[in-house]
């Protein structure tokens, strides 16, 4: 599976755009089409529901919800929906705003004083109800053991808000930057229940759902329904494998499980612009983001309350277990659907329903500008992206760079090795071309430092020797400890052979044994990553946990325990090349060995976090 994911990909582009090149002039052959991409992508069941204001264009869906029964999908179906559970909660809060019971830039320690976090900006940058709701409130997402469990459980809304305590410390002021959070509705969640009086999932059903008519969807922590809800599967080489349906820990965050049908009705009520929950101005507010310092430089695009920009529609995308999920609506265009699978994603079928309803449709025009090249001038050079969503992945996320710079008057910028135009359409802020409207601006923050907002994304300007310097070192660091592997075995030849004895054994074989006990660790930790169901391991002793414990911490052993062989050996290597070389071996080890420790993962634990 893992072999396949470049030619999975390659595919997808190809097969893609066989299916959008073809034009599709009705629902019914757009839905022919998706069908026949559901049997190639090898999508076990999909949920599909397609309407406008006033009329269901299409609800049901294709294979099946349980592939051993070959039970199909139908719009009664439920299909896990996760994270769009986020638009209902801050549909919820919205709803309280109305009642008076709540504002948006109210303090969290006003509001629920009671909710452990730490903000040691609290005095000039506060965590608002708006910053939970955009998640621009700089929490830590959930720790790796506080998601999922195998166990069947219930939690009070109180409960679930409170396993979240270790991530709720802020990690620069808030309303600065945009970082998806889940930890942020957890808190909404337990707001809804103190200010009401109700679990989140009991408002919900009954200032909601019920409202909608809404009849099949519930808020649940785990399959309520096992013989009527859609299973959970992934694709390999022997065909579908059933996997567990695990029970989630954050429920206000993504414990939705609803059908076409209903999902075609919660639609109609964002197309109709909020009746009959909310009123017009409350919709126009949700949609808007309001928080974060792109806002305040000039973007009106990105995460607003519980509701995501596409570029020409809006919505909310979901992932838990192995399912997908994705809504969409155009107020203006008149149409929104939604779609869920149970299993290998949606493969872009959403770009195919959007181009549909859009093939007539002049795009709009966005106005550009001269580029203002003495404005930009001061932002020209390199920006590190300072914006991790995870705290234990922050080291990778930094290794990502982005180079702004002018060429034949055309400001670009350069991310992995791919150079992109954009063009001025404000005061610092850009587009690319093809976009409809801004994404990209030039701004500073609180603390004086020049900041680029790419996409969402918030990079900080960083000196061109500190950034490349520090990145060719590591290169450099990758090399020699590959070439320690190459070493090793040379070396456990010769020592087989007799040619070199124990002790020259042991300081050229060390880095191998310690570069292979992190592959151990880092691959245990990507097959969790990459299957999420799997997440419920690591809040026990597990194979994969304990793998990722033992794997990272035996590397960062044998790596100390290298270098000070090395150095008391260092004058029996006879050889000055095989000296120098396995003395810059020990101390690339040594380097990552301290990037591991300062970032959490020598000794980690994951079932303790």
């Amino acid at each position: 599976m893992k072999h396949s994911v470049l030619l999975y990909l390659v595919l997808s582009s190809v097969l893609g755009y066989s299916q959008t090149s073809k034009k599709i002039n009705s629902i019914k052959e757009l839905t022919d089409s998706i069908e026949v991409i559901v049997h190639q992508r090898h999508i076990p069941g999909l949920m599909l529901g397609i309407t406008n204001k006033d009329s269901v264009l299409f609800s049901g869906g294709f294979g099946y919800a349980d592939v051993k029964t070959k039970r199909p999908v139908t719009n009664t179906t439920r299909f896990r929906m996760g994270s769009i559970t986020k638009s209902f909660i801050a549909i919820a809060i919205q709803q309280l705003i109305e009642q008076g019971k709540l504002n948006l830039q109210d303090k969290l320690s006003k509001v629920a004083p009671e909710v452990p976090f730490q903000n040691q900006w609290e005095s000039t940058h506060p965590v608002t109800i708006i910053s939970l709701l955009e998640n621009t409130t700089g929490f830590d997402d959930f720790k790796l053991n506080k998601m999922y469990t195998i166990e069947q459980k219930n939690y009070t809304t109180k409960e679930m808000m409170l396993l979240q305590k270790p991530s709720m410390i802020c990690r620069w002021p808030p309303s600065e930057r945009y970082t998806y959070c889940n930890v942020n509705y957890a808190i909404l969640g337990y707001i809804i229940q103190k200010l009401t009086g109700m679990e989140y999932d009991t408002y919900l059903r009954q200032n909601i759902l019920i409202p909608l008519q809404m009849s099949h969807s519930g808020f649940e922590l785990w399959s309520r329904f096992p013989d009527t809800d859609a299973k959970e599967y992934i694709y390999g080489d022997d065909g579908f494998t059933a996997v567990p349906s695990v029970t989630l820990m954050i429920g206000a965050a993504g414990s939705l499980w609803s059908t076409s049908d209903d999902m075609i009705r919660f639609l109609q009520f964002y197309i109709a612009g909020g009746q009959p929950i909310l009123s017009p101005e409350s919709m126009a507010i949700m949609e808007q983001p309001g928080s974060s310092l792109a806002v305040r430089a000039g973007l009106k695009s990105g995460y607003a309350k519980g509701n995501e920009y596409f570029g020409t529609t809006r919505g909310h995308s979901g992932y838990l277990g192995t399912f997908r999920s994705v809504y969409q609506y155009n107020r203006e265009s008149n149409y929104g659907f939604v779609i869920a699978s149970n299993g290998n994603g949606l493969a872009d079928i959403e770009n195919l329903i959007n181009d549909y309803f859009t093939k007539n449709r002049q795009p709009k025009e966005i106005q550009v500008q001269p580029l203002d090249k003495k404005a930009i001038t001061p932002y020209l050079g390199y920006y590190q992206l300072e914006d991790p969503r995870y705290d234990l992945m922050a080291f990778t996320d930094r290794l990502m760079l982005v180079k702004i710079g002018i060429e034949n008057d055309t400001l670009y910028f350069t991310i992995m090795g791919q150079r992109h135009e954009l063009l001025q359409c404000g005061p610092l802020t850009f587009t690319q071309p093809g976009v409809a409207s801004p994404g990209i601006v030039f701004t500073v923050n609180s603390a004086g430092t020049k900041v680029l907002i790419l996409n969402q994304h918030y990079a900080e300007k960083a000196p061109a020797f500190t950034a490349l310097g520090y990145r060719f070192v590591l290169l450099i660091a990758v090399v020699f400890m590959f070439l320690s592997v190459i070493i090793g075995i040379i070396a456990l030849i010769s020592f087989l052979m007799g040619k070199i004895n124990w002790q020259q054994l042991q300081i050229k074989i060390l880095p191998a044994v310690s570069i292979l006990f992190l592959l151990w660790g880092i691959n245990s930790f990507l097959e969790v990553k990459s299957n999420a169901y799997l997440l419920y391991q690591l809040t026990m002793v597990s194979y994969n946990s304990v793998a990722i414990f033992l794997g990272i911490s035996l590397f960062g052993i044998l790596a100390v325990l290298n270098l000070v062989l090395l150095i008391k050996r260092f004058r029996s290597v006879n050889s000055r090349v095989t000296k120098y070389c396995l003395l810059l071996i020990a101390l690339s080890l040594m380097l990552l060995f301290f990037i591991l420790l300062r970032n959490g993962w020598i000794g980690l634990m994951t079932w303790t976090l």
